[in-house]
């Protein structure tokens, strides 16, 4: 529309312009057209002046108003930009806040997907901005205001604290025969698989010296069950000691975890499966 009406402008000027050359020039005038051509000359620079001051004028005009535009567009996108990379970090926050270590009780210590999408959003908006802004900023400013708000909470008793871990089994290995002068080249490694499935429920546990003789020692270690699946386990251990090398050697009876109900409430419980 804007382009319309310049261009209806330009020719209203240049008609104007022509109407006045051709009376100045043109020899075959009347009387009448001679005294209106004298009035023209006369008026002629006057008309030249209006009809440049108006093209100055518009020039000048149609520069501020799209300066002015461009620098209302640029405010708007700014502004905007902010309010949404604002928004992206809050909501960050808020999703990384409940899976941040020691704060609540969740089976991994892996972010899940939503978080990492909330990161992704908050890196967007960002680098809108910002072209030199990385994910890696991102995870560090998201992670900073995580930590600072949920050390708050704790603080004031309104988070929810990692519950502390509270082995209610015990793996026990033992190693006879053992030369005289026998030494530990690598400590017993725990692993505990699902018996029905093979599926990993425990990988790589040191396990821990409780007791040793010339020829023989004893190794343990505590499994928490909290969050394991019900079901039957049986653990696998793998070691090297006074000069043995053992792997896959399986400890103990198989293990099977269930649930207990006593009245309305629900625990978890075990009991042991010889393996005859």
């Amino acid at each position: 529309m804007a382009d319309k009406s310049e261009k209806i402008l330009v020719w209203g000027e240049a008609v104007a312009i022509l109407i006045v050359l051709a009376l100045v020039f043109a020899p075959h005038v009347t009387f009448t057209e001679n005294r209106l051509l004298r009035l023209f000359s006369e008026k002629l620079f006057d008309i030249a002046l209006a009809l440049f001051g108006t093209l100055l004028g518009y020039w000048l005009a149609k520069r501020h108003i799209e300066h002015l535009m461009a620098g209302i567009v640029e405010t708007l996108d700014t502004k905007y930009l902010n309010l949404f990379r604002e928004r992206a970090f809050h909501r960050a926050v808020s999703a990384m806040l409940p899976e941040l270590p020691d704060f609540s009780v969740r089976p991994t210590k892996a972010f899940s997907s939503h978080v990492a999408d909330a990161i992704s959003e908050f890196t967007h908006w960002s680098a809108a901005l910002d072209p030199t802004h990385t994910p890696e900023k991102s995870i560090e400013l998201i992670a900073q205001e995580a930590y600072t708000l949920a050390a708050g909470l704790i603080e004031k008793d309104l988070g929810f604290k990692e519950a502390p871990s509270t082995p209610n089994y015990e793996w026990i290995f033992e190693i006879g025969g053992l030369p005289v002068g026998w030494s530990v080249e690598e400590l017993p490694d725990l692993s505990i698989y699902n018996w029905d499935t093979g599926a990993p429920a425990y990988r790589h546990a040191r396990m821990e010296e409780t007791s040793r003789t010339g020829t023989s020692a004893r190794y343990s270690w505590k499994w928490d069950m909290k969050n394991v699946l019900c079901g039957v386990y049986v653990g696998i251990v793998n070691f090297k000691i006074g000069g043995h090398v053992d792997t896959g050697i399986k400890i103990g009876e198989r293990l099977r975890v269930f649930l207990r109900r006593e009245g309305n409430h629900v625990s978890k419980n075990f009991e042991c499966i010889p393996w005859g």
